[in-house]
Order: structure tokens, then sequence, then C-alpha cells
């Protein structure tokens, strides 16, 4: 009996040690998982933040340059709207004037869908417009002119996104 009861004690003492071994490696694969697990955290956190920080720079700058290129397109629109009113003042003097073609337009040498000028007319061919209506002729001009200015610039800024988000 003696014999059984200390194998008994034996496998109690082994399957103890077992228990305790398995419990000490799970506890510590888990203390090894958890440092990885906030290492692999802190790496993402710090990556995140790089890449914040490289976004708002490219913003930045793309900001930056399109401010300045606002500032040359406000001080030309500036000069265009000068250049306007001083043009609508020769025409409404009567120092300026604008007159209707002479003749009908050809349309013999059009190409595809857009129509061909005949040329410009001599001076002296044609009826004169009446100066209000010329200087508000210039301006409807000078609007569709604006117009053609904010299209170009907003498709400039388009691509300038575009490549600063295809980077």
């Amino acid at each position: 009996m003696m014999r059984a009861e200390s194998i008994l004690a034996g496998l109690v003492v082994s399957a103890g040690l077992l228990v305790l071994g398995a419990l000490g490696v799970i506890h510590y694969g888990g203390q090894k998982y958890e440092a990885g697990y906030n290492a692999a955290v802190a790496d993402g956190e710090q990556s995140r933040k790089d890449a914040e920080r490289i976004a708002r720079e490219t913003e930045n700058d793309l900001r930056n340059r399109l401010r300045a290129q606002d500032i040359a397109a406000h001080r030309k629109e500036q000069e265009h709207a000068t250049r306007l009113e001083a043009a609508q003042r020769r025409v409404r003097a009567g120092v300026d004037r604008l007159r209707c073609p002479a003749g009908p337009v050809s349309v013999a040498a059009a190409s595809g869908d857009r129509p061909v000028a005949g040329g410009p007319a001599s001076d002296g061919q044609g009826a004169e417009l009446v100066p209000e209506v010329a200087a508000d002729l210039l301006g409807l001009a000078a609007d569709v002119g604006g117009l053609v200015r904010r299209y170009d610039r907003l498709v400039e800024r388009f691509e300038e996104c575009r490549a600063v988000s295809a980077k």
C-alpha cells in the first residue's frame, strides 16, 4: 500500500506541477501577447500621427499655392475691370466705336460645327452701334470672359487637388 500511495502522491505532485507549468506558460504567453499588442498599437498610433502630419503639411502647401493663385487672379480681375471701365468710357464718349458687320458672315469655309467669320470689315462700313449699346455689349463680353477665366481657374484647382491626392 505504501508503494501505491507513494505512486499516487507522485502522480498528484506531477499533475500539480504540470498544471502550474501550464499556468506559468499561459501567463508568460499572455504577457508577451499583451506586450506585442501594445507595441503594435503604439507603432500604429505613431504611423497615424506621421501620416496626419504629412497630410497636414501637404494640405497647407496646397492652400498656400491656391491662395497665391487666388490673389493673382483677383489682381487680374481688377485689371480687367479697370480696362473695361476705360473702354466703356471711350465708347460712350465716342472716341472708340463698334460697328456691325457690313455684310453677311460667310459660312462656306465652316469646318464641323464651328462657323467662320467673314473677316474684319474695313473702317467706314457697316452701321455704328449706339454708344450706350456698345458699352453694354463690351460689358457682356467682359462677363463672358470672366466666366471663362473662372472656369479655367476651377479646372486648374481641380487638377492640382487631384495631383495632390494621387501622391
